[in-house]
């Protein structure tokens, strides 16, 4: 069990979610058997340069085969799932019309406030989906689905309590010691029995956990029902100030320690019937991904389905064609347009990257050698190598690692992501320069001594002074995590009653970092602004260096730094060469005339003679 960072005092890795739709028919489903994916048959010229990249052309038969290779098998099981949920309707009498798909689209809509219209608009702009695409492909199937299995779900009474309780039921909060040995938890146990008030200290020491660590071990209130049935048994099993027995949950040994106890909410009968209404839809929805997957395995299991694609024998035999199902032919073409209109624009933008490095590397004179390929791999592993079996710098493992252990995939994680790596490092590698300055900070930031701070976060100031004057009225930490946990709009600042991982000098937050070293222990903080948040804290003293040793630790950090100021020079490299570039889009139909050219063009200018112009 982890808790979750708090956002202004953890560095948060974010990433970029990819909607995968299934699907490719229009929005009226009653189409005769065997008709062409209509998307690749409407008529329209298709263009055969995708984009130039400074003249460089990048073609379609290129772009569909880097999208074949990559998303094919991925793209024709969806053409053939929806081939099968196509029949299976036809099968039953069951007609989905656009009057279906647009009342549905309204029902989306006005659970957030929101016009259709307004809502299509969004959904085309913030996930870069066209809007027949989001009709004909997700809302289309989302309504095929739920027709189809619609009869064989049914939301119980038991399943219903069970949610409420999750949601509404009493909780507990514990801190928490976590090892991976068995007689270490049990050593840890028997110093708790004789010193309870250690409990935060020899977390912070010695819990596996680094995220509850950083907070002396303290988690998120526990709810029932959450997945982690042990876990919820022993926590609900203390009360505040009890030590549990050390007992086992995946893999960890754990000790826990309960801080206090929240009852259960309390609900009015509108409430509760509100409630049950939104529970009913959430439930339904879960049953229907699992039905999905039961109806797929149904469906695929009673059709004839053969898969030419990836029979070479077959392939020869069946030329252009991709699978058939039922008799019914899916094309090869029709796979690599499908994969196109899905994928067409982030595949567009890696090959337009990849040009663009190769561009560069030959401007230089440079090349990628198979050699700093394998050295990359083997860095990164270097990384990683805790969580690999083995414990040890395996590239098979890695490799098996970062593909989920899908062979098919290494060719492309090397393509995509290592070869990209090893060309940016090759262009910047002689801009990085690792200071002692760099050095001091990183061991402050990294080692150094910190500020355990409570913290409350606010969303305007005019909050956060309220509550500042409270605080400042009563200044103690007990009535301050009071004020965290009523106030706070920062999800973990809220549940754990202000508390959050210490504070450390060259974190990315200098305002924050000054406010907390300021104060004096037991002292409250002015209202501080974070960017468009404001927060006040309570400081609960220092924390000693981790690291007393500066030469200790002087290599590790200038191989941290040094990589990171790497990764920043590769960021800042590539948006130069990016814009730099003239880059004509003709899938997005866009254009950018490169800084270089602009650059060139006025430089050209200042050497014509006085009145002249150029042509």
């Amino acid at each position: 069990m982890r808790a979750k960072s708090f956002s202004f005092f953890a560095s948060i890795a974010c990433a970029a979610i990819v909607l995968t739709v299934v699907g490719l028919q229009p929005v009226i489903a009653q189409r005769p058997s065997g008709t062409p994916h209509p998307r690749s048959q409407t008529g329209q010229k298709r263009i055969s340069t995708m984009a130039t990249v400074n003249g460089r052309p990048i073609a379609r038969q290129q772009l569909a085969n880097e999208a074949m290779r990559r998303f094919g098998n991925d793209v024709l099981e969806s053409i053939i799932n929806k081939l099968l949920v196509m029949n299976e309707l036809r099968e039953q009498g069951i007609e989905i019309t656009e009057r279906d798909i647009n009342q549905s689209i309204i029902d989306k809509a006005e659970k957030f406030g929101l016009s259709a219209d307004r809502y299509l608009k969004l959904i085309e702009s913030k996930r870069n989906i066209k809007i027949d695409q989001y009709k004909n492909d997700i809302v289309w199937n989302e309504l095929a689905l739920r027709r189809i299995a619609e009869a064989q779900i049914q939301v119980t009474q038991e399943e219903l309590d069970e949610r409420m309780t999750f949601e509404f039921g009493a909780k507990v909060q514990v801190r928490q010691i976590a090892l991976t040995d068995l007689e270490s938890a049990k050593t840890l146990r028997e110093i708790l029995r004789a010193e309870p008030e250690s409990f935060e200290k020899l977390a912070k020491q010695h819990s596996v956990d680094t995220n509850s660590a950083a907070m002396g071990g303290l988690l998120p209130p526990v709810r029932r029902n959450s997945g982690f049935p042990e876990f919820e048994n022993v926590a609900f099993s203390l009360q505040p100030g009890q030590i549990s027995e050390v007992f086992k949950v995946d893999g960890a040994f754990l000790v826990l320690r309960c801080e206090r106890l929240f009852p259960a909410e309390e609900l009015t009968q509108q409430q509760i019937t509100q409630v049950h209404q939104r529970l009913v839809e959430e439930i339904t929805r879960d049953k229907l991904r699992t039905s999905a997957v039961d109806l797929f395995r149904s469906l695929q299991d009673s059709a004839q389905i053969i898969n030419v694609m990836n029979d070479p024998k077959l392939s020869k035999q069946l030329p252009g064609v991709a699978a058939t199902v039922n008799g019914t032919k899916v094309l090869k073409n029709q796979v690599a347009e499908e994969c196109i209109t899905r994928y067409g624009k982030m595949m567009l933008e890696v090959e337009v990257n990849r040009t663009l490095l190769v561009q560069e590397l030959e401007r230089k004179g440079m090349s990628v050698e198979q050699d700093e390929v394998t050295a990359e791999i083997t860095r990164a592993a270097e990384q990683v190598k805790q969580r690999l079996p083995s414990g040890e710098v395996n590239i098979d493992e890695y490799l098996a690692f970062v593909t989920g252990n899908d062979k098919s995939k290494v060719d492309f994680y090397i393509e995509d992501q290592v070869w990209p790596t090893v060309a940016l490092k090759k262009l910047v590698v002689d801009k990085i320069e690792v200071t002692q300055e760099d050095l001091d900070k990183g061991y402050q930031a990294n080692f150094g001594p910190g500020v355990e701070v409570l913290a409350i976060v606010f969303q305007d100031q005019r909050s956060a002074t309220k509550v500042w004057k409270m605080a400042a009225a009563n200044p103690t930490a007990e009535y301050f995590g009071q004020l965290a946990n009523q106030y706070s709009i920062e999800p973990a600042s809220k549940n754990n009653f202000g508390q959050v991982p210490p504070v450390k000098r060259f974190g990315g937050q200098p305002e924050l970092e000054d406010e907390a070293f300021s104060l004096s222990k037991n002292e409250i903080s002015k209202v501080i602004q974070l960017g468009e948040h404001w927060a006040i804290l309570f400081s609960k003293g220092r924390t000693n260096p981790q690291v007393a040793d500066f030469d200790a630790v002087q290599d590790e950090l200038y191989k941290n730094i040094h990589e990171k100021k790497m990764r920043l020079a590769m960021q800042e490299e590539i948006r130069r060469i990016h814009d730099d570039a003239q880059i004509d889009n003709y899938l997005t139909g866009t254009s950018q005339t490169g800084k270089a050219m602009v650059r060139s063009a006025r430089t050209v200018d200042k050497r014509l003679p006085v009145g002249t112009h150029r042509q």
